[in-house]
């Protein structure tokens, strides 16, 4: 981005587009651009007092997209360590692979790697907002596909007949007298969920039996093969007890009754 080529009759996708492109070109070429002016229809960035660098952006008629209508693409001033158009949000965008490799990451090592990978200095404040911003993105993430759990269970049963699904979810308690307090989260939560596929309960139900490791089989090729899989709250009593029954359901209680079940400790 530092060597980017700022020409006239550019389109961006979006203004949000255009910012995040002018930031990370101010970022990386070291320039103390700032937006002089934003609003629905005009962005305006200028660099330092002195610099005559400027650009202006202007959103395109009945459409989304914004244009370059005007720059002068020139420098005439140095470098800087603190650039302050290089916002929270845009730098956990930057970081947001590796919050997520390591969630409890250390300011200070947030605060190195911009400087180390552009020259720039990070105040410990907005690290730690950096930080958040990252997290509260993963956070939605994640959240985003458990939902999709139910759907990914239908379509198990849907596009492999045969298959043994089970989901848990914890509902919250019911207002029966009262209305529930506002920002009260009601939407279930997930608890457990247990998955048997037909194709590898079958190749593990021959007549030559084989060796049930938990929720994995050894069949009688010598293949080992998830029968079973449950992800759960913690490993209980009831987690277990709930588990087992379903297996048993699924390979049947008599068959069952001649296997060798194996935990560790």
């Amino acid at each position: 981005m530092s060597e980017y080529t700022w020409e006239v009759e550019t389109l961006y996708v979006s203004r949000e587009g255009f910012k995040d492109c002018a930031t990370a070109y101010t970022v990386s070429s070291g320039s103390g651009l700032r937006f002089t002016k934003v609003d629905l229809k005009r962005v305006k960035v200028e660099c330092v007092e002195g610099c005559e660098w400027y650009a202006y952006f202007g959103k395109m008629k009945h459409e989304r997209s914004w244009q370059l209508k005007s720059c002068n693409n020139k420098h005439n001033c140095s470098r800087e360590l603190k650039i302050g158009i290089m916002h929270a949000k845009w730098l956990s965008k930057v970081f947001l692979n590796k919050i997520a490799e390591n969630p409890k990451i250390k300011l200070t090592t947030l605060m190195r790697k911009a400087y180390t990978k552009w020259n720039v200095e990070l105040t410990k404040s907005k690290a730690s907002r950096i930080r958040q911003f990252a997290l509260d993105e993963l956070q939605g993430t994640y959240v985003e596909q458990y939902r999709r759990l139910y759907d990914y269970c239908h379509e198990i049963l849907r596009t492999i007949p045969g298959s043994s699904v089970h989901l848990k979810v914890q509902r919250p308690p019911e207002f029966a007298s009262e209305r529930p307090m506002s920002g009260v989260d009601l939407r279930p939560r997930f608890e457990r969920i247990y998955v048997m596929l037909d194709a590898c309960r079958r190749s593990f139900m021959t007549p030559c039996g084989g060796w049930l490791l938990t929720a994995m089989g050894w069949d009688p090729n010598d293949q080992i093969l998830p029968i079973a899989y449950a992800v759960v709250e913690a490993e209980t009593k009831d987690s277990w007890t709930w588990f087992l029954q379903h297996l048993c359901d699924d390979l049947g209680v008599d068959k069952i009754r001649t296997y060798t079940f194996m935990a560790d400790q």
